[in-house]
């Protein structure tokens, strides 16, 4: 388990009023389902005839491309599927495995915990938008609980998390001089450059500890 992190001090008491609390999406709120992963593609009744379309040596250049360019999963879906032909029918695939999700009971219980006491929540993730339109309609109430959702698209260039311009734009866009953001997410990188652009940052271990470092805060009981 990882090491529990403290809560970085915060200069101004938060409140429902002067506080907006954001949250990555993956590993914080929802898992992957793996058994639901394998389950969906081999249900699939063209399957074999998706691996045939993979052994193309052009398809797994365009893959290293991406994978350099440190490509969100959409991207991955989106482009090569897009340009591959033999690809294209097996977008929906790509989507449906994607969001083999299951939320985490505890962090649902503490986004309505949050929302009955005022706060403004957003959704902060790099999910990407034609994944995030599927998962609205696998988990309509989940993604209600928020606010705003910032995540990468084709009309922002897939702007993402860690690099600091998505952090810049997200708060240029959502968050008001008068107000600071504690950010939640699993991954220290992210949490770096966040603390980096002024955002308050903590790393998400367990909903437990989570739990403990709003109390520390005094944002829940």
């Amino acid at each position: 388990m990882k090491k529990e992190e403290k809560a970085k001090l915060i200069y101004t008491p938060p409140t429902p009023q002067n506080t907006i609390i954001a949250f990555d999406l993956h590993d914080v709120i929802v898992k992957y389902d793996y058994r639901a992963i394998v389950k969906t593609f081999f249900k699939h009744d063209k399957k074999l005839k998706f691996f045939i379309a993979l052994l193309n040596p052009f398809f797994w250049k365009d893959v290293i491309k991406l994978k350099l360019q440190k490509a969100v999963p959409e991207q991955f879906i989106i482009q090569l599927g897009k340009k591959y032909k033999r690809l294209t029918p097996y977008i929906p695939l790509g989507i449906k495995i994607a969001n083999c999700q299951n939320p985490d009971p505890r962090m649902i219980e503490l986004l309505k915990q949050l929302k009955n006491q005022g706060y403004t929540l957003h959704l902060f993730s790099n999910i990407g938008a034609t994944i995030l339109q599927d998962l609205k309609q696998k988990f309509p109430d989940i993604i209600a609980y928020f606010d705003n959702v910032t995540i990468p698209s084709q009309e922002n260039g897939y702007t993402r998390k860690p690099y600091q311009h998505a952090f810049e734009h997200y708060l240029a866009k959502h968050v008001k001089k008068d107000e600071q953001v504690i950010f939640i997410d699993d991954k220290k990188r992210n949490i770096k450059m966040a603390e980096k652009v002024g955002i308050i940052g903590i790393r998400f271990c367990s909903p437990r500890q989570l739990k403990s470092e709003f109390r520390k805060l005094a944002i829940i009981q």
